[in-house]
């Protein structure tokens, strides 16, 4: 007898035939690991994920590539704590990601509903979503719950 899918194994399958039905099959083979993903793919995958309420791909984008950009995630963190002169620029960057994905849209309905969405912003996440980048404990203020 087959194995019953656990609830995690279920929503992970319903995001990937949500995300995969209307992403480029570069992007598929990317979280897949059967190409390359560059901090950049990281990014740009997890924005979208984000965007598009798909917790559990986007947990899975986490558990398989990324431990690969932790450098790269700690750099990030501290330009952005000091302010760098590159965050308008990447401010930018994450809007042109944004308009690249409605525009290659499989049709005109899923660009427009991918567009509306987009323009909506981000929504608030739950505290103890697992996904968010760590921070450091030395950085962390020890806080009784």
């Amino acid at each position: 007898m087959k194995k019953k899918l656990s609830t995690f194994e279920r929503h992970l399958m319903l995001d990937e035939i949500l995300f995969y039905s209307i992403c480029s099959d570069e992007d598929r083979q990317k979280i897949l690991d059967q190409q390359p993903m560059t901090f950049q793919d990281f990014r740009r995958l997890s924005l979208l994920t984000d965007y598009l309420e798909l917790e559990y791909l986007h947990r899975f984008i986490w558990d398989l590539h990324g431990y690969k950009f932790m450098e790269e995630m700690d750099q990030l963190c501290d330009q952005c704590k000091e302010g760098s002169e590159d965050l308008p620029e990447m401010l930018m960057e994450t809007g042109r990601w944004l308009d690249n994905f409605w525009k290659q849209a499989p049709n005109i309905t899923v660009s427009f509903l991918l567009r509306q969405i987009f323009s909506d912003g981000l929504k608030s996440r739950r505290k103890n979503n697992i996904t968010l980048y760590p921070v450091p404990k030395k950085n962390r203020e020890d806080k009784p719950s």
